[in-house]
Formats: structure tokens, sequence, C-alpha cells
């Protein structure tokens, strides 16, 4: 017998158009045909026979690749969808062996129908040529190939779940919990102000009343004559009334230091975001370095422009909360004359020198006892709107929500 060989093809390339992480295998392939002796000669005389031997081998090895090509892209979307869900090495070592063994499997199918393809091929030709009918050909073929991979390691490919900018995420809640807090401490205090206004010039009016009478001459003895006139009823005072100042006073003070403490909250809550994006950004980017996907730019772009929409509905509550703080604080601040002039009649009232009482009583004459209006109602209303408002963002804040947002319909998209 003389080997004659039909095709020898070492190190195959198959097509990686489209793969992502897939590095295929490349084939050696092999085709040897076993003639009579007495067929030597006119083998190599007849290119008919070499062609037909040729085309048999060339169609086997055609279909071979294109079924393993498409077992590569089967399996490359397989695994693009492992790492974006964070595999394990083991999970995803476990599939490689699966892409082999697959790969193999085809090699073994090639190779028999190679030997029935070449065996077809000589039939075909024995019915061309009558004097070849007496000879019989051995078909010898090897196909083998190299093992299938990935683009880059296996350990960088398993990613974890993202977790950049979590931290800030977490802050953020307890920071808008905090705002909340001060919101409703804001709505209480302003409606104790207009509450302890109305009473502080309720008591005044009455005290005022006793001291422009001429008889009296000191301040117990303004005190004397109200409790004389009101007598059997809790009756104000110029003690009272300095009571009802000082509790006014404070309650101001503890005001414009609780706008100021949320001012400041909802700021932090800003900053907390613009930490939290450029946190998570970061973990895409270098999650990107270690992905398959071409385009890792274009990713970038895509997660940050979905973030940004992630956040937009949560910066523009925080935001409009800012706004509503300042109108507020400078609501409130309108009221410091208010409660100024209203200090000033109470000090007046405390006097104790006989000319500096006349001087006052005169100053009554032409003095309205109507002050300037505190609205401490409409502060209040404003301080719940807003707490509703910064405490409805948390919601938003979520850090799975804000992630999955951001990721979707990218190679990180775990749906």
């Amino acid at each position: 017998m003389v080997k004659h060989v039909v095709m020898d093809m070492k190190n195959v390339p198959i097509n990686k158009t489209g793969l992502e992480m897939v590095d295929p295998p490349k084939l050696s392939f092999k085709v040897v045909v076993e003639l009579d002796k007495k067929m030597e000669k006119g083998v190599e005389k007849d290119p008919l026979l070499q062609q037909e031997f040729q085309t048999a081998a060339s169609e086997v090895l055609d279909q071979t690749k294109a079924t393993i090509e498409q077992k590569c892209k089967v399996f490359d979307k397989l695994f693009v969808g492992m790492v974006n869900k964070g595999a394990s090495e083991k999970d995803m070592e476990k599939q490689l062996k699966g892409l082999n063994n697959a790969v193999k499997q085809d090699m073994a199918v090639a190779q028999k129908a190679a030997e029935l393809a070449a065996q077809k091929a000589w039939t075909k030709l024995q019915a061309k040529k009558k004097e070849w009918k007496k000879f019989k050909i051995k078909v010898g073929v090897s196909i083998a190939g190299t093992l299938a991979g990935l683009a880059v390691s296996i350990a960088a490919m398993a990613t974890s779940p993202f977790s950049g900018g979590a931290g800030a995420a977490f802050g953020i809640l307890g920071l808008i919990k905090s705002g909340v807090s001060l919101a409703k401490d804001i709505g209480k205090l302003a409606s104790d102000i207009d509450t302890s206004k109305k009473h502080l010039v309720v008591e005044l009016k009455v005290v005022e009343k006793a001291a422009q009478n001429k008889g009296l001459y000191a301040a117990n003895e303004v005190t004397a004559a109200v409790l004389n006139e009101f007598i059997g009823i809790a009756q104000p005072s110029i003690k009272s009334v300095d009571d009802a100042a000082d509790t006014l006073k404070a309650k101001y003070a503890q005001m414009i230091v609780k706008v100021h403490d949320l001012s400041k909250t909802l700021n932090k809550i800003l900053k907390e975001q613009d930490k939290l994006k450029a946190q998570f950004l970061k973990e895409v980017g270098n999650k990107l370095k270690k992905h398959p996907v071409k385009d890792k730019k274009a990713q970038l772009t895509m997660i940050s422009k979905a973030l940004d929409t992630a956040l937009a509905d949560n910066y523009k509550a925080v935001d409009n909360g800012i706004t509503k703080v300042q109108m507020m604080y400078a609501d409130t601040r309108k009221w410091a004359n208010t409660i100024k002039d209203l200090m000033k009649r109470v000090s007046e009232l405390k006097l104790k020198d006989p000319k500096g009482l006349k001087v006052f009583r005169e100053a009554l004459k032409f003095a309205a006892l109507a002050t300037a209006p505190i609205d401490g109602n409409s502060i209040a209303t404003g301080a719940k709107d807003l707490a509703l408002g910064v405490g409805g963002a948390a919601g938003g804040y979520a850090y799975d929500k804000i992630t999955s947002k951001a990721l979707d319909g990218t190679v990180f998209d775990a749906a």
C-alpha cells in the first residue's frame, strides 16, 4: 500500500468575529489515503483523483470549523453573562471545560465524517473508472486541536458585586434622617415662636395698660396694679412678661441654629452624592480594565450618563430643599426686628426710675401696641413640606437601585 496525503493543515484558525471572551482553539487536520501499489503512478497522473479526495476533506473541515465557531459564540455569551453576575472562578472553569469537551466531540465526529467522505469520493471515482473497481483504499484521518481559552485570566474576569460608593449612599441615608429631624424641629419651633410671640403681646398689653396709670411710679407698683385689676385670675406681671420674652428669644436663637444646621446637612448630601458617583465610576473603570469588552470608553460614558439620570431626582429634591431652607432663613431673619421691638418694650417696663417710667408712659401714647406679624404657622407648614420632600429622597438613594439603573443595558447588566 502507498500513502497519499490528501490534506495536511496545521493550526487552522477559527473565526473570532463577534467573540468577546473566548479564545477559540486551533485545529490540525490531516487526511491520508492508502492506495494499492498498482495505483501509485495512476494517482500522480490523475488530478481528478486528488481533487475528489481534497474536496471531500475540505467540506468536512469547513463544516467542522463552522460548528466549533458556533459553539464558541454560544459559550462566549454565557461567559460574558457569568462575568457580569460575578461568577466564581470554579464555575467559570467548569464551563470552559464544557466548551473544550464539546470541541473534542466535534473533532471526533469530524474524523469519522472525513473517513466516510473519502470513501464516498472513492466510490464515485470507481464509477467513473471501471479499472479501479478491483482496488481498495484505506483512509486515515487525524484531527487535533488546542484547548479553547479565555481572552483574559478567569481570576481577572470573575468579578465581585459592585460596592463603589456604597458607603457614601449609606451615609446619605443618615444625613437625610438628620435633615428630616431638623426640619421637624424647625417646624415645631416656628409654631412655638408664633405662640410665644402672641402670648408675650397679650401680656405686654395688660401690663403696659397698667403702667399708664400716673399714680404708679415703679415696676413693682405696676405689677401690684395688674394684680389688683385682675384679682382671682392668673395674671400677667412684669416678671411673667420677662419670662415670656426670655422664652421667645431662646426659641428664636434655636430656630436660627437649626436652620443653619439643616442647610449644612443638605449641602453635605450633595457632596456625598458626588462622592458616591466618583467612587462608583472608579470601580467601573477598574472592572472595565479587566473586562474583555472592546469599547471600554463607550461603556464608561454610558454608565456615567445613566448614573447621572439615576441620581437626578435625588439631586433635585435635595437642591429644592436647600432653596426652601434659604427662603425659610430669610423669612426667619425678618422676625428679628419684631422680636427686638418686643424686647425693648419689655425692657422699658422694668424701669424703676420714676422719670424713666414717665417717659415710657408718654411714648405709649404714640406707639401702636400691635407689632409686625410673625407667621410661624407658614414656616411650620413649609418645614413640614421640606421634611417630606427630603425624606422622600431616601428611597432614591438605595444603593442597589442606583447601581441597577446605572448598569442597565451595559456589559455589567445582570438582567
